[in-house]
């Protein structure tokens, strides 16, 4: 156990010294990069001109030690994201640590590089990509407990992803839903779409910001597609719970746990399919830093057109509840005014006497006030 605690300690060390390099946005980016969440990703990408590395380690230990391996399985991994243009972005993302299950320090694992392209096929809240990558395989030892099987050869795949934006629909509750959906082929050199190691990659997620924190939760596998021998509950799934917060100097720190679906496989297991059928990580846990480089570029990522729609739309929502409140404003002053005139006593006329009187004491008195004519004479 102090070799475990002490092994730890020193990965730890390692992974703050590997955010030296990085130079001191808010962004999301997945653990193999890309925008995105954990491991699944939007459709959007980060922007033209805009540069990420983050860095993630992982941690899983088994006290029971099954298969006879040192029951534990720690990952070091990191990831760059550059933004070619407003529809594409580029990653790379090396697996500096990964542990074999024989030795108490690993080698480093596979190398995955991928491209993501936001397709013009948005609707409404709809938005559309494709993200191609490939898997370098440069790793030592392929295939270890506790990993997602891996083929130790020059393999790749194609994803399909939708987003959709359902501020609109909640205003008062910001959500956005990723569907993920592809296919692996581990090896380019045999024969495509037919292969028992050939996988789906499925994934789902949606995530909700509160000012500077998202929460986001998410379903992921990868089943095998040509394996019969494979049951559907023996592949590896699982549902990842998580958060993403805005640090200070405009770090992202990312904290999420994973918790397996699958069900390892019982009784006796032929060794032609042994490989298949591994016993995946009960759960994991993830800690997880991202770091905006630059952003130099010509400008941020332009919103798409349905985005700007979604703009007019709200800000002309937004004037039309103006109007409707001028307008009752103007109402309520019409009312005050008509309830001031209405408490005024109305205006009467004085009675006759009064008024007679009033104009005898204002004619002149001739008879007083001038002299016969005949005394002028």
């Amino acid at each position: 156990m102090d070799c475990i605690v002490e092994r730890v300690s020193r990965l730890l060390v390692a992974f703050c010294l590997s955010l030296v390099f990085c130079l001191p946005c808010f962004s999301q980016t997945t653990i193999h990069g890309g925008r995105g969440l954990m491991r699944v990703f939007t459709a959007e990408p980060i922007g033209r001109g805009q540069f990420f590395i983050n860095t993630y380690f992982q941690t899983f230990l088994d006290h029971a030690k099954r298969n006879q391996s040192l029951g534990k399985d720690h990952t070091l991994s990191l990831g760059f994201t550059l933004g070619l243009s407003k529809r594409s972005e580029i990653t790379v993302s090396p697996v500096l640590y990964q542990d074999d299950q024989k030795h108490v320090w690993g080698p480093p694992g596979d190398m995955r590089i991928g491209l993501k392209y936001a397709t013009p096929l948005s609707v409404g809240a709809f938005s559309t990509g494709l993200n191609f990558f490939a898997n370098i395989p440069i790793a030592k030892n392929h295939n270890v407990q506790y990993e997602p099987y891996s083929s130790g050869k020059f393999g790749g795949g194609l994803l399909g992803l939708v987003t959709v934006d359902m501020t609109d629909a909640f205003p008062l509750f910001p959500l956005k839903l990723y569907l993920n959906f592809g296919y692996m082929d581990h090896d380019f050199s045999g024969q495509p779409f037919t292969a028992p190691e050939d996988q789906y990659l499925i994934g789902a997620g949606l995530k909700f910001p509160i000012r500077s924190i998202v929460f986001y939760t998410e379903y992921t596998g990868e089943i095998f597609a040509n394996n019969a021998a494979v049951s559907r509950q023996e592949n590896s799934t699982r549902v990842t719970q998580g958060l993403k917060i805005l640090g200070p100097w405009n770090f992202i720190v990312d904290l999420a746990a994973d918790l397996g679906l699958d069900k390892p496989a019982s009784g006796l297991i032929d060794p032609l399919y042994a490989k298949y059928k591994k016993d995946y990580a009960d759960w994991k846990v993830t800690l997880g830093l991202n770091y905006q480089v630059s952003g130099h570029g010509s400008g941020e990522h332009r919103p798409s057109a349905a985005a700007r729609l979604r703009e007019d739309k709200r800000a002309m929502d937004e004037l039309e509840q103006i109007r409707i409140e001028r307008e009752g404003a103007e109402k309520n002053l019409q009312k005050m005014e008509n309830s001031l005139e209405a408490d005024q006593p109305p205006a009467t006329d004085p009675p006759a006497e009064d008024k007679a009187a009033e104009e005898k004491s204002a004619a002149p008195k001739n008879s007083e006030e001038k002299p016969p004519l005949e005394h002028l004479e």
